[in-house]
């Protein structure tokens, strides 16, 4: 379990959130909204330990996250980040290849099973890219590989910033489902920062909302993600509709009035 108690984060003096508790459980996807500089990848990297909380504290399994080890944590934590600059030129195998580093011994380097290497690329429909120079991928492309490198750790908590940036809709809506399938039917803990309510709603069973002035909520997705709550955190009119049994969001369009 990843817990977060009392959890405050600031950045240059201003309150992104005040307090907030959280408790990640094995099976859960919790979706991070909210505007754009209200904190969401701030939060990740809190949660993924890779800054010190500026108050309240982040355990995983009853442990300060930072009192693990870079290499305890990157065995049980994945983490995704917005952007990734590539420094070698690698094949897109490679690529997702040496994301298996922080459990293989040192010795068994290039010796080890590539069935969960192997099993990513599939899932994220890169076999016939497999080969390609990862700097001659289009960003999408791109984007693909890193989710199949985080897949292919095989972790228990994995935390992406931002997965859908660059994807197109298919691609999108297949990220997510494999996020949800990697929850519902192998325990693992999804967190992940989107910026599509519809699709958000769909693809978690919780939700963080971050309005930017230190206001967060946290709970079932049902919960928060409601018009009450979606309108406050992005200071916006957003009505809710059913359709077809399933609960939708759109932002009200702006006149002139308020312009």
């Amino acid at each position: 379990m990843l817990t977060a108690q009392r959890l405050q984060l600031a950045v240059r003096g201003r309150v992104l959130v005040e307090c907030l508790d959280l408790h990640i459980e094995p099976g859960q996807v919790h979706c991070v909204l909210g505007p754009n500089g209200a904190g969401k990848s701030t939060l990740l990297r809190t949660l993924a330990g890779l800054r010190d909380p500026d108050g309240g504290s982040v355990r995983l399994d009853g442990r300060e996250v930072g009192d693990y080890t870079p290499m305890e944590l990157a065995r049980r934590r994945g983490f995704l980040p917005q952007s990734i600059v590539d420094a070698f030129s690698l094949t897109v195998m490679e690529a997702v290849a040496a994301a298996r580093h922080p459990r293989l011994p040192f010795w068994a380097w290039g010796d080890e099973d590539d069935t969960p290497v192997r099993r990513a690329l599939a899932t994220f429909e890169l076999d016939e890219l497999a080969e390609r120079d990862i700097t001659t991928l289009s960003g999408g492309e791109r984007q693909r590989v890193n989710i199949a490198a985080l897949f292919t750790q095989e972790v228990d908590v994995m935390l992406l910033d931002e997965p859908l940036s660059s994807l197109d809709l298919h691609h999108q809506m297949k990220t997510l489902h494999e996020l949800m399938r990697a929850a519902t039917h192998e325990g693992r803990s999804v967190v992940y920062t989107v910026h599509d309510i519809n699709l958000a709603a769909q693809h978690a069973t919780h939700a963080i909302l971050l309005d930017g002035r230190g206001h967060a909520l946290a709970g079932p997705a049902d919960e928060v993600i409601t018009s009450e709550h979606l309108s406050a955190a992005f200071h916006h009119p957003i009505q809710g509709i059913e359709l077809g049994g399933e609960r939708f969001f759109r932002a009200g369009r702006l006149t002139d009035t308020h312009l």
